[in-house]
């Protein structure tokens, strides 16, 4: 259906990238400009209209210089310039699509333009040009003899201090092996290092070989390179001589610290990189778990549930370590809401129960009824930091059990210190190891990760986000006689009349009823990856409900004004139209219908804020791939009752 001009003008006002329509000529005003391009640069889009536009540029031959190539290229995109914002001395870098408006006559009448803010984009390119030259400076200045390898071990790069160190010119060292470089007897026990399979080694006291033949003392670092498939594809050697080790060390020192700074980079890698992780995780799972409503012999169903078991392991590590990433980034955000810590801990436990009673163990908590009724605090972080504790207890718990306490340890005029303690009667730990325990990737000893498994990353986050929150975690045990990690947290008083909720315990929980029957239903899945769609549609097929399948947003909006459709699966990142802005033609058609659909986001976008982004572009639910198939039925149920409630 046409978008009428009120529906057209609503569309680009909404719009998060900014709009403007200008006149034609060599000195052009601002005739419209949507929301987003007058917020850009401070304005109220009255004070815009009538406004030159030369007068935005902080260049006026970049301006110039813009009309000229749009005059001769008839139209213009990606072009860069500065415009100024209303705030006196302030502007920011955009990035600038301009195409023409032709009136019957075949004349130019208007110049349209699409603005978006570049400023961050050139932040990271500055940052980018930084890291660089301070590479080279670093690479080139060295106090170390720093080589590069290839695949096949041959040297490839150099500093000029490895030139000097092996008094070796260009022709000595280019190609040359690397084995050369060492005494013989020295490279044999490098290869019992077995550097390869291990990644990198430091701290390694060597010898190495000059061009004269003279045998030189080094203490040397190697770190093998891998390529984006995992193949080895070089190494990089630091050769320091141990007489000048106090001044080489300094200099290292400095590179290690800009290396630490640069390294937060790694954080958008990893997000993006979550998204391709998780849809092949989705359709390994998902098939899985099909496969195992099928008729299997014993052997077939022990093997895929040892499969099903190890993908889930690899997606809790791939969660760790993007939390993991996103706190040594600084980029998670902690929430402020009013929470209730019973309900919290009640639900915790509730959801760990299965995995105590799998090893035979008591999983038990008691709030104290002393604590206040609300407290202001990120239930996210606080659940995510009790799950991780009470999974920890639970690993290495073989007899007994484990207990959460919540206890109140000070309370204020508007805030109060409330105590976490997870208790467990498992094998303990040492004093001397304890402080091990909240490294990255470390366990008490390196016995304990081989019995156990597990990469220990689970503490280091619980730690980071109770830090995060103003608290701290700390570990109370005794080697044989269990552990009790605390947690300690300041939060704020609710000022909430609400009736505070029961303390709950082990022995006095409601039982949940099951998945009510809402019917026979009719679902539209929107879903551009085949193997995802066929495992989401199999899903729900043996659920018992109809599944029409789309492939992208255009197909899904076709097939909503086609047919009629109880509730909407809809992926994000699909071809020719995302589902985010085919969810905004729904509801923006819904303004005049007065229906309302109910659209869930189905996709592998499951960073922090995701959800949160969703729901606010307009859809009713969320769920993240890996498909829990558990939960994505209760928001299937939840909303067709709503719906029908309604």
């Amino acid at each position: 259906m046409a978008l009428n001009h009120v529906e057209l003008k609503d569309f680009i006002n909404a719009l998060k990238i900014g709009i403007c329509r200008t006149t034609a000529g060599s000195n052009p005003v601002f005739v419209f400009t949507n929301s987003a391009f007058s917020a850009m640069l401070g304005y109220k889009k009255d004070e815009l209209v009538g406004k030159k536009v030369g007068d935005l540029f902080t260049e006026a031959r970049t301006f110039k210089s813009l009309l000229t190539r749009v005059k001769k290229h008839e139209f213009l995109e990606n072009y860069e310039a500065r415009l100024h914002c209303k705030k006196k001395g302030e502007s920011i870098w955009t990035s600038i699509a301009i195409s023409m408006e032709y009136n019957a006559k075949g004349h130019v009448e208007f110049l349209d333009l699409v603005v978006e803010d570049i400023a961050r984009q050139k932040e990271i390119e500055k940052d980018l040009s930084r890291s660089k030259e301070l590479f080279k400076v670093i690479f080139d200045n060295s106090a170390a003899a720093i080589t590069v390898t290839d695949k096949n071990e041959q040297v490839i790069a150099w500093n000029p201090f490895a030139e000097q160190m092996f008094e070796m010119t260009r022709e000595d060292l280019f190609n040359k092996p690397v084995k050369d470089l060492y005494p013989e007897r020295e490279w044999r026990k490098m290869r019992k290092l077995k550097i390869r399979q291990k990644g990198s080694l430091s701290g390694i006291m060597t010898q190495v070989v000059k061009k004269d033949g003279t045998i030189l003392d080094v203490d040397a670092s190697i770190s093998i390179v891998r390529d984006t498939q995992g193949n080895i594809s070089g190494s990089i050697g630091i050769l320091r001589d141990i007489s000048k080790q106090r001044r080489v060390q300094e200099m290292l020192i400095k590179a290690k610290m800009e290396a630490e700074e640069a390294n937060s980079s790694k954080s958008l890698f990893l997000a993006k990189m979550s998204h391709e992780l998780r849809t092949p995780m989705n359709a390994i799972i998902g098939m899985i778990d099909l496969t195992l409503d099928t008729g299997l012999s014993d052997e077939q169903r022990e093997n895929l549930k040892v499969a099903k078991d190890a993908a889930g392991n690899l997606l809790r590590l791939i969660n760790d370590i993007l939390d993991l990433s996103r706190a040594e980034a600084g980029k998670i955000s902690i929430e402020a809401i009013e929470i209730s810590l019973p309900e919290i801990v009640r639900s915790v436990c509730r959801g760990l129960q299965i995995l105590a009673q799998n090893k035979n163990l008591f999983l038990s908590w008691n709030v104290a009824a002393d604590l206040p009724a609300f407290v202001m605090g990120d239930p996210v972080r606080i659940r995510q930091i009790i799950i991780n504790l009470v999974n920890n207890a639970i690993k290495f718990t073989h007899k007994g059990g484990v207990t959460v306490s919540v206890s109140l340890q000070a309370r204020r005029d508007k805030d109060c210190d409330v105590l976490f303690a997870i208790k467990d009667t498992g094998i303990g730990i040492p004093k001397e190891k304890q402080g091990r325990i909240f490294e990255v990737f470390s366990q008490a000893d390196d016995q304990t990760a081989r019995r156990y498994g597990g990469t220990g990353l689970g503490l280091v986050i619980s730690k980071k986000l109770a830090e995060m929150m103003g608290g701290r975690v700390w570990i109370d045990s005794e080697d044989g006689q269990g552990s009790t990690f605390n947690v300690m947290l300041r939060l704020e008083i609710s000022t909430s009349v609400a009736a505070p909720p029961a303390p709950q315990t082990a022995d006095a929980l409601p039982v949940e009823a099951e998945n009510e029957n809402i019917g026979q239903i009719r679902i539209l899945l929107a879903e551009d990856n085949l193997v995802n769609q066929k495992v989401a549609q199999r899903i729900l097929q043996k659920r018992g409900w109809e599944v029409v399948t789309a492939n992208n947003g255009k197909e899904a909006l076709d097939a909503i004004g086609k047919a009629r459709f109880d509730i909407v699966l809809m992926d994000d990142i699909m071809p020719e139209m995302t589902g985010v802005e085919a969810v905004k033609i729904i509801r923006i058609e819904e303004k005049q219908t007065g229906l309302h659909l109910p659209i869930i986001a189905m996709t592998a976008n499951a960073m922090m804020g995701d959800r949160e982004k969703y729901l606010a572009g307009g859809m009713d639910g969320y769920v993240s791939k890996p498909i829990d198939r558990e939960h994505l039925f209760k928001e299937i149920i939840n909303l067709v009752k709503q719906r029908k409630d309604a």
